[in-house]
């Protein structure tokens, strides 16, 4: 029997979760004025798109740097795991093209401000030039570029430890249960297929999770969080957004990453997601057990995807375009994706892993 919140828990979750308090309001003169207070930068300032944070880029004769203002209601030992983790690759993974934490005058690399009678705490990084995956032309070198970049940032991760990285996150697939009080903003058409993979998500892949290896992990490889290099758009020149971090089982980071190679209009659908996996499993190698629930994350990320923007969207109408920009396709990726015959994405990514036992 599929387990269920009870309505206390529901309305819990739902009034506490970090998502349904808006991004901090800063005019653009302010922030200015505070990143030369703060951080001694001057420059020309861009407002950039957030889901949860204030964020703008400031473009200085030392170079372009991203000033985040972060969301009041974010949790402090948060903001410093997000930190902290930031530093860790930089210590760990110096050859990884991740931001880099910039400290203030003073020397803090999370100094806080008052903008609007708030109390915020900022986090500025090296900004990393180049264009966003979403723009760019997936190829068979772009997918072995992104699977061998995901798992270096996860092995230099390996070893970093963090008391708040054992959080509540919504979009923690480990935990997709959570979006079950979401599950009334999804469409009539869509309510089936997402209420069936999420009951299958919770007796199947759902138990196995907790006997699988785990650390913290990125957690939102998505395109818009993969910049590539402008010559030939197949390397890789920056990973960003940490803002989703937590701990993991491992395997759910590929989950999460794959969830977006999916490639309803071409002849094999799989072909990215294969190139991408074999990829990472070259340089992590993938366990059985960790193959064969592989493929229920990626179709319940996707699910989750669906649920989670409509219902932000309802929250947020006037943001409603941007929330719901991927909408569709994710929608008719997932329906490609579960047409397939039962069983075949897994022996996919099983073969394209471990080829010789295919």
């Amino acid at each position: 029997m599929v387990a269920s919140m009870s309505e206390a828990v529901m309305d819990k979750a739902l009034c506490n979760d970090l998502m349904t308090t808006q991004a901090p309001a800063v005019e653009a003169a302010e922030a200015l004025d505070i990143a030369n207070r703060v951080y001694g930068l001057k420059g020309r300032l861009k407002l950039l798109n957030g889901e949860r944070d204030t964020n703008f880029l400031i473009d200085t004769p030392r170079g372009a740097f991203v000033l985040k203002f972060i969301n009041p209601a974010e949790d402090p030992n948060v903001i410093s795991f997000q930190t902290q983790a930031l530093l860790h690759i930089e210590q760990h993974g110096a050859h990884l093209p991740v931001p880099r934490v910039l400290s203030s005058r003073h020397g803090e690399v999370e100094p806080t401000v008052r903008v609007n009678d708030q109390q915020l705490t900022l986090r500025t990084v090296s900004y990393l030039d180049g264009i966003s995956q979403n723009l760019g032309k997936p190829s068979a070198a772009l997918m072995h570029e992104l699977g061998t970049s995901l798992a270096e940032v996860n092995l230099a991760l390996r070893d970093f430890h963090h008391p708040a990285a054992h959080r509540d996150l919504l979009w923690d697939v480990g935990h997709a249960e959570r979006v079950r009080p979401y599950l009334d903003h999804l469409a009539s058409d869509q309510l089936p297929l997402v209420s069936r993979l999420l009951n299958r998500y919770e007796t199947h892949a759902k138990p196995c999770l907790a006997k699988l290896r785990a650390q913290v992990i990125h957690n939102d490889l998505n395109p818009h969080n993969v910049m590539l290099d402008c010559e030939t758009g197949t390397r890789v020149s920056a990973i960003i957004d940490f803002g989703d971090a937590l701990h993991a089982p491992l395997i759910n980071e590929l989950g999460t990453a794959l969830s977006y190679q999916f490639d309803a209009d071409a002849a094999d659908p799989l072909w990215q997601i294969k190139a991408f996996a074999a990829a990472y499993h070259a340089r992590i190698p993938l366990q059985r057990e960790e193959l064969e629930v592989l493929g229920e994350l990626i179709a319940m990320r996707m699910a989750m995807a669906i649920t989670i923007a409509q219902w932000r969207a309802s929250l947020y109408p006037e943001n409603r375009v941007y929330v719901l920009r991927n909408l569709r396709s994710t929608w008719r990726n997932l329906q490609c994706l579960s047409a397939m015959p039962e069983g075949l994405l897994t022996q996919s990514l099983i073969n394209a892993c471990t080829p010789e036992a295919s």
